[in-house]
C-alpha cells in the first residue's frame, strides 16, 4: 500500500459480542493498480482491505459526507 492520503485512528467494533479496540482507517492509490484506491481497516487483530474503483471511492465519500453533515445539523438543533 503507498502512503495513505489519510489515516485516521479510532475505535473499531470488530466482533460478535461487540468488542471495541484502538485501530484505524486508511485509505490510499492501490500498490498493484493505479486506477484502485484502498481502503484499510487495521488493528491488533491484523488488517482486512477493500480496494475500490473511482466511482465506488466517491459513493464512499459521499455517504460519509451526507452522514457528516446529518449528524452536525442534528447536533446544531439540539443545541437551540
Amino acid at each position: 500500500m503507498t502512503s495513505p492520503t489519510i489515516d485516521l485512528k479510532t475505535a473499531v467494533t470488530r466482533d460478535r459480542p461487540v468488542t471495541h479496540t484502538e485501530g484505524a482507517i486508511q485509505v490510499s492509490q492501490s500498490e498493484l493498480d493505479d486506477t484502485t484506491i484502498t481502503l484499510g481497516f487495521g488493528g491488533p487483530w491484523g488488517t482486512t482491505y477493500a480496494e475500490l474503483t473511482p466511482e465506488e471511492a466517491r459513493a464512499v465519500a459521499t455517504a460519509l459526507e451526507e452522514a457528516a453533515t446529518d449528524v452536525t445539523n442534528q447536533e446544531g438543533s439540539t443545541d437551540e
